[in-house]
C-alpha cells in the first residue's frame, strides 16, 4: 500500500511539474504582405529543448483556447484553428499596412496545488510598416511589450514587462536566443530590458509571476493564481 501511494504522489508531482515546465507559444515569420495569406502555427511544450507535445495529447482544456487577430485599425477576430501533429495552426490573409498582433489568453481549467494558471502567447506580423501595435487584449493581465518590429540581428530594442497594467520591476525572464540557448535577463526598475539579438532567426521570450489570489474555479478552491507569457519574434 506503501509502495503504491509512493506512486502516486511521484506521477502528481511529475504531472504538475509538467505543467509547470510547459508554455504556450505562437510562430508566424515577422513579415507579411498584403493580399497574400499568413501561416500561424501554436506550440505548446518545452520551447529550448525544442520537444513540442503531440497536439492530441494538450492537457485540460487547453486545446479550446482562442486565437484573436488584431489588426492595425483596432478590429479583430478570432481565428480558426486546426490540429496538426505538433500544432495548431491558421492563417489570415492581411488587407491593411500595418501591424498585426496575434494573441493568446488562456485560463486553464484545472486546478494545480491550489493554484490557477493562466497562459498568455503573443506575435507580431508587419505589414508595410512597423509601427507598434500596442492592441494588447483587456483580459491579458501579463504581457510582454516589444520595443520594435522587424528587428535586425546586432540592433538594440527596449522591451518592457508589464503586469495588470503596472511595469513588473526586477523581474527575472527566460530569453531563448536562434541556437535555443537562454540568455539571463531582468527587468529594470520601469520594467524595461534591452533586447539584442545577435544572429538571425527565432526567438522566445517568457515571464512568469504567481499572484496571491483565492477563489473557486468550477468548484474547486484556488489560493494562488499563476500568470505565464511568451512573446516570439523572427529576427531579419
Amino acid at each position: 500500500m506503501k509502495t503504491k501511494l509512493s506512486l502516486l504522489l511521484l506521477l502528481l508531482a511529475f504531472s504538475v511539474t509538467n505543467v509547470f515546465s510547459h508554455a504556450l507559444w505562437i510562430e508566424t515569420t515577422a513579415n507579411g504582405k498584403k493580399g497574400q495569406a499568413q501561416e500561424v502555427k501554436i506550440f505548446f511544450g518545452e520551447y529550448e529543448a525544442n520537444e513540442p507535445d503531440s497536439a492530441a495529447k494538450w492537457f485540460s482544456n487547453l486545446k479550446q483556447f482562442k486565437l484573436v487577430l488584431t489588426a492595425p485599425n483596432g478590429a479583430t477576430k478570432v481565428l480558426t484553428a486546426s490540429p496538426d501533429v505538433h500544432f495548431f495552426k491558421a492563417s489570415f490573409t492581411p488587407d491593411q499596412n500595418g501591424t498585426y498582433k496575434l494573441s493568446v489568453v488562456h485560463e486553464v481549467a484545472d486546478i494545480y496545488e491550489k493554484g490557477k494558471l493562466l497562459y498568455y502567447a503573443f506575435a507580431d506580423v508587419a505589414v508595410g510598416g512597423s509601427k507598434v501595435n500596442t492592441a494588447f487584449p483587456a483580459d491579458a493581465a501579463l504581457t510582454i511589450r516589444p520595443g520594435k518590429y522587424v528587428q535586425k540581428a546586432g540592433e538594440s530594442a527596449t522591451y518592457q514587462v508589464i503586469y495588470n497594467k503596472t511595469p513588473l520591476a526586477k523581474q527575472k525572464l527566460t530569453v531563448v536566443n536562434a541556437e535555443r540557448k537562454v540568455v539571463p535577463t531582468e527587468t529594470d526598475a520601469d520594467g524595461k530590458f534591452t533586447f539584442k539579438p545577435e544572429q538571425k532567426g527565432n526567438y522566445f521570450l517568457e515571464a512568469f509571476t504567481e499572484e496571491k489570489a483565492s477563489g473557486k474555479l468550477n468548484g474547486k478552491d484556488y489560493e494562488k493564481v499563476w500568470h505565464l507569457v511568451t512573446y516570439t519574434t523572427q529576427v531579419n
